[in-house]
């Protein structure tokens, strides 16, 4: 749950202060909110900027700060495109494939395929569990004063005990093409991961307003933590101590594994890696890498490296299965369906996946064919899936190839980085994947 964030800041911050409210504005033609909210303001920010440890980097919490800038004409059309894109992949994925299993057996699809981590938020600690979201730089969480989807697994953040010495009057505003939206105002507190350390004044979103479109609640998360490129990511207010972070997700569905820094670097170290560099896409918040062709059970799709890089890939652990281009989706489909022409094709099983068996009647486990993504133009790399990254358990007895045609770039998903340590090196500018680490 990378979604697309649009954010309306407020470009003149005397008239808030006037109001001495916090006024939402509407989004995508939603009715304007009926409560407003009033938060007893601190004056300002602390002077200091964040500090890792004993290294302080550029403030980031001063009365002049510029919290939000407003997209320019030019790139709006881009930005409603690539939430509706994120909406789909995300919002109808989580919606329909929720099962249940026996005691005995394993769940590769707990929480929709999503993973979170626990962070905290100011002192005494406040702990949360936020989605993990590569494709978004944006963080928010559940607030006090919330009036709309306010209940998760955790209680809602409570602004009057930040550690900042700031002002809750700029409003926060998050919206999706699904008609999921998170209103509510800029926060600001210290920000704590476990084995990393601290981020003094970390601006994030404080949802007063969180509407889940398809009545998921945002699988119970506390709420979302951008891990995307840009301004006010968390990588971007962490300053150099986070530019590289990786996360393994097991193929069982166990507990997702997260590092930062130096330990992130540490675990990569342990692995048999293989690196593909970073390129520049349309989105500049997004990770992008060159995917240039996909082999079937050894035999490479006869498909132009072009019509996979025509509108570029990018690599998400917020978007859950991997969308392909119309062209590169439906070759990849069919020579699938020719190496499992043994089994029975299930038609209009599921609105999104078009390839999916039954298991019932059958002695042994169902043999999907072995995938290997090629990224890369220069020194391609040849990654191959491994089973649960592969195929989506929709129930107990139905299996799904857990790919979908794109309407835009291209994105692998989370299911599709099942068993590696994916590794972001912000300076190096690779994507690594690691295989047998220890």
């Amino acid at each position: 749950m990378a979604w697309m964030y649009k954010h309306i800041p407020t470009t003149c911050f005397f008239l808030v202060v006037c109001y001495l409210t916090i006024k939402v504005v509407p989004i995508l033609g939603e009715k304007a909110p009926h409560p407003q909210f009033q938060v007893e303001p601190k004056p300002n920010c602390q002077s200091s900027g964040p500090i890792i440890g004993s290294q302080r980097v550029s403030n980031r919490c001063s009365p002049n700060a510029n919290l939000t800038k407003t997209p320019s004409a030019g790139k709006l059309p881009v930005n409603k495109n690539q939430a509706r894109v994120r909406s789909i992949n995300k919002k109808q994925n989580r919606h329909h494939y929720r099962y249940t299993l026996s005691d005995n057996e394993y769940d590769p699809n707990a929480d929709y395929g999503l993973f979170t981590v626990k962070i905290s938020l100011g002192s005494p600690r406040q702990y949360y569990s936020l989605i993990v979201d590569t494709g978004s730089r944006w963080t928010w969480v559940r607030c006090r004063f919330c009036s709309e989807g306010c209940s998760s697994d955790d209680p809602p953040y409570d602004p009057s005990k930040s550690l900042c010495d700031y002002t809750l009057t700029i409003p926060f505003n998050a919206s999706y093409d699904d008609k999921s939206f998170v209103k509510g105002i800029w926060g600001c507190d210290n920000l704590t991961i476990d084995d990393f350390g601290s981020i003094m004044n970390f601006q994030f979103g404080c949802g007063l307003e969180n509407y889940d479109g398809n009545g998921d609640n945002f699988v119970n998360a506390a709420g979302i933590l951008g891990l995307g490129k840009g301004e006010w990511s968390l990588t971007s207010q962490s300053g150099a101590s986070m530019q590289m972070f990786s996360y393994f997700v097991p193929e069982n569905g166990g507990g997702a594994d997260i590092q930062f820094g130096d330990k992130a670097r540490e675990k990569s170290n342990t692995c048999t890696n293989q690196f593909t560099p970073m390129v520049q896409g349309i989105d500049q918040e997004k990770y992008f890498i060159d995917l240039v062709g996909i082999s079937v059970n050894g035999n490479e799709l006869n498909v132009p490296s072009t019509e996979f890089m025509s509108r570029g890939t990018i690599i998400d652990s917020g978007t859950i299965i991997t969308r392909l281009p119309e062209v590169v989706y439906s070759a990849f489909r069919d020579a699938v369906r020719q190496s499992m022409s043994s089994y029975t094709l299930l038609d209009e099983i599921d609105e999104l996946m078009d390839t999916c068996y039954s298991l019932e009647g059958l002695i042994e486990p169902i043999a999907f064919p072995e995938i290997i993504f090629h990224f890369g133009q220069e020194n391609t790399i040849d990654v191959i899936l491994t089973k649960e990254g592969t195929i989506w358990r929709k129930n107990g007895t139905l299996n799904c190839l857990a790919f979908a045609a794109a309407e835009s770039y291209s994105i692998i998903g989370i299911v599709q980085q099942r068993g590696f340590n994916v590794l972001y090196d912000l300076e190096g500018k690779t994507i690594g994947f690691g295989t047998n680490c220890t």
